[in-house]
């Protein structure tokens, strides 16, 4: 019987392992163009991760984009001979948040052939048939471009994959790291689950998900716009994939819709909001006005309206900084002059 002190020494030395290969690969002198080493690992991991979900199915009418989710390792299945492969994940967002931006793209490369593995077994097993249509070739890195260049298609709803749901939360966590390497390492990795995860799951996160990234874009230095560009196209990517106007009526859908357009406001109606962030979410609201083919100012109708309002109503607008007088000023003749 092993102790719980030989318990998390093995799991930190399992992490320290994973991370090192990971990170490993992206060394020039250490690179062999036919070492599959860590693809390896990542399809091994994935496959597990496969078997697991197949041993605990979901219950019946289980929404697939369920929070807690099902874990991807049931207690019976778990036994102190095995380690746990969530200590995968936690290495590869580790890796992913690294400081050198070198072992961070190779933790990204890693991370799509894991996903690219996941759902190419999950279509497999919805569809009978293990067929490399509709997935790209594991290995090759998803570039994170312009949604409107470059549409995303998610996977139907059929296709489950629980681990994302535990995959997902330390990338959110990720965005809030204390480095800018850290927080693009977490916008990296949900730019590279966008299209993998189902409508549902994606669904189920967005509202965490557009907080961390808005996050993101208020801490970025002023001179990092290629991370901006970034972060701004992965939550648009986002809310592109998770507000499909065809399933308007679907309850959980519409809560996570509203949650999004409430934090979208207090956003806007932040008069300590910096242009970057105000640029952006003004754009991510006429996306979504757009969506339901409404007007902006109806998303910020009553109560929501008011309430966010009143912070700029309550001080004078001369002890405001004139970028905030300027923008008060607009946002009254735009959002409150009579119709």
């Amino acid at each position: 019987m092993k102790t719980k002190t030989q318990l998390m020494a093995e799991k930190t030395v399992f992490k320290i392992l994973l991370m090192t290969v990971i990170a490993a690969s992206a060394e020039p002198e250490l690179q062999d163009a036919k070492d599959d080493f860590v693809p390896n690992i990542c399809h091994h991991f994935a496959m597990i991760f496969h078997v697991d979900s197949l041993a605990a199915p979901a219950a019946p009418g289980q929404n697939s984009g369920g929070g807690s989710g099902a874990k991807p390792r049931s207690k019976s299945q778990t036994n102190l001979k095995e380690l746990d492969p969530l200590i995968f994940l936690d290495a590869l967002v580790a890796v992913l948040a690294d400081e050198n931006r070198s072992h961070a793209k190779a933790a990204l490369n890693g991370l799509n052939i894991f996903a690219e593995t996941l759902l190419l077994l999950a279509r497999s097993k919805h569809t009978g048939v293990l067929t490399l249509k509709g997935v790209s070739t594991p290995g090759t890195p998803m570039m994170v471009s312009s949604p409107s260049m470059n549409p995303v298609y998610s996977p139907p709803p059929g296709v489950r994959i629980p681990v994302f749901e535990q995959l997902l939360p330390r990338l959110l966590h990720c965005c809030y790291g204390s480095t800018w390497q850290a927080q693009m390492g977490g916008v990296m990795g949900l730019g590279a689950l966008v299209g993998k995860a189902t409508v549902d799951t994606l669904c189920h996160f967005q509202v965490r998900a557009v907080r961390a990234l808005v996050y993101v874009l208020k801490r970025l230095p002023q001179h990092a716009n290629k991370e901006q560009e970034e972060t701004s196209q992965v939550l648009t990517q986002v809310l592109r994939v998770a507000n499909n106007v065809e399933e308007s009526t679907n309850e959980p859908r519409r809560q996570s819709f509203q949650g999004v357009v409430d934090v979208l406001a207090a956003e806007l109606f932040n008069p300590n909001a910096t242009h970057i962030v105000r640029k952006n979410v003004q754009s991510c609201l006429a996306l979504l006005a757009s969506r339901t083919g409404m007007e902006v100012s109806e998303l910020l109708e009553e109560p929501l309206h008011q309430t966010l309002l009143q912070p700029l109503i309550t001080r004078p607008l001369r002890t405001k900084h004139p970028e905030q007088q300027v923008y008060t000023h607009l946002f009254f003749w735009k959002h409150c002059r009579p119709a």
